[in-house]
């Protein structure tokens, strides 16, 4: 049987990116895989499974609200007179009501304020982010026009987001009203089905696809999900990060143990992003230790949602505290030129507001970076 009739049998796929990654995705009896590898050694360096891969979301904590439930509350908000507890205006920041307690954190050094923050209306503009997930829905009034169908990797749907997971980060990232870059462009690369669920092929070929598409230096990918730790993963999240300077940012994970010990978490080429309550606590969901980079708002977090154009959500998880990041990353890459990922990830540490946190007795130990997620103009 030559080479040409084994991968007609076994139905392998290739996915190739730049000169230095190729990938063989395929479905084989264990006896004739093996038998496959032997006769293969000087072309395979390692194998491993299609592992599966979850959305790091929590469930939810508030009922879906409606275009008129939203409208009754901008209109509340509205009739609002002026506090006396607004801060003055920022240098180049509109300072307004936040719609969600996440904007707010992330706008202020302490936590006594968690009503006002302030932003650029059209920051991010410029920057296009590769949202990674169960899909968007596109045509939700908070993207303005600014979220698109990229490509889907999922056979068994189309492209639309089913399980809204992926238009609730997708929001967080670039809405107009929810989103930290108010500018930024969405792309949905969709990997996740309905259940929040997908495959190391899938985002190898996602990824993949991203390279080959994206400008280096305008581009992001966001990976709001968590799975085994993989090899394969990792090696292309590289090959993403240092061969074409795309930034990685990735969710903690939700198993409330240490993140190194999964992927996409566990590579250093990523910046991992763990959860924070409205008290600066880390829940007890969140991962911690030293693969996670930095921390951002995930509890009671609003955002963008399915059913509607007008449709929000609340969700808990790491999956909601990683698009808080990659909105100021998208923010600051249109504010100015990174020679590489490291240098973005150093500007967004140095940024992070220190030692506000406050771990579990449990998660004391571990080696954790005390760094919260801040845009602002404060010192």
């Amino acid at each position: 049987m030559n080479a040409l009739t084994e991968q007609s049998q076994w139905q392998l796929e290739t996915i190739e990116s730049g000169h230095d990654f190729t990938a063989v995705a395929g479905v084989f009896s264990d006896a004739a895989f093996v038998d496959y590898l032997h006769a293969q050694t000087a072309m395979v360096d390692y194998v491993e499974p299609n592992q599966e891969y979850h959305a790091t979301v929590v469930i939810p904590r508030r009922s879906v609200i409606t275009g008129q439930q939203e409208q009754q509350e901008d209109d509340q908000e509205q009739d609002e007179p002026e506090a006396s507890w607004m801060p003055m205006p920022l240098p180049a920041l509109k300072i307004a009501l936040a719609p969600n307690w996440g904007l707010s954190r992330i706008s202020h050094r302490s936590n006594s304020d968690l009503r006002s923050y302030g932003f650029r209306e059209n920051a991010g503009e410029g920057i296009h982010a590769y949202v990674l997930d169960s899909g968007i829905h596109v045509s939700h009034r908070d993207f303005g026009g600014r979220a698109f169908h990229e490509v889907s990797f999922v056979s068994s749907e189309d492209d639309d987001d089913y399980g809204g997971h992926g238009t609730h980060v997708a929001g967080k990232i670039a809405g107009a009203k929810h989103g930290v870059a108010k500018g930024a462009t969405v792309h949905a690369v969709k990997i996740l089905d309905k259940s929040g669920t997908g495959t190391t092929s899938g985002l190898i070929k996602a990824i993949s696809h991203v390279i080959q598409v994206a400008e280096p230096g305008k581009a992001l990918i966001n990976l709001s999900l968590s799975g085994p730790r993989s090899k394969i993963l990792n090696e292309i999240i590289h090959e993403a990060t240092h061969e074409h300077n795309i930034p990685v940012f990735v969710s903690a994970g939700n198993a409330g143990t240490d993140a190194c010990y999964f992927s996409p978490s566990s590579s250093s080429d990523v910046f991992a992003v763990g959860a924070t309550d409205m008290n600066d606590r880390v829940p007890s969901y969140s991962d911690v230790g030293r693969c996670v980079s930095m921390y951002a708002p995930g509890s009671g977090i609003e955002s963008t949602w399915i059913g509607s154009d007008e449709a929000t959500q609340f969700l808990d998880g790491t999956s909601m505290a990683n698009p808080h990041v990659a909105g100021i990353a998208a923010n600051l890459m249109s504010e100015r030129t990174f020679a590489n990922v490291d240098e973005l990830y150093d500007a967004l540490r140095n940024m992070g507001t220190r030692d506000a946190l406050n771990f579990e007795l449990t998660k004391k130990t571990s080696p954790n970076n005390n760094l919260i997620a801040y845009y602002g103009s404060e010192a």
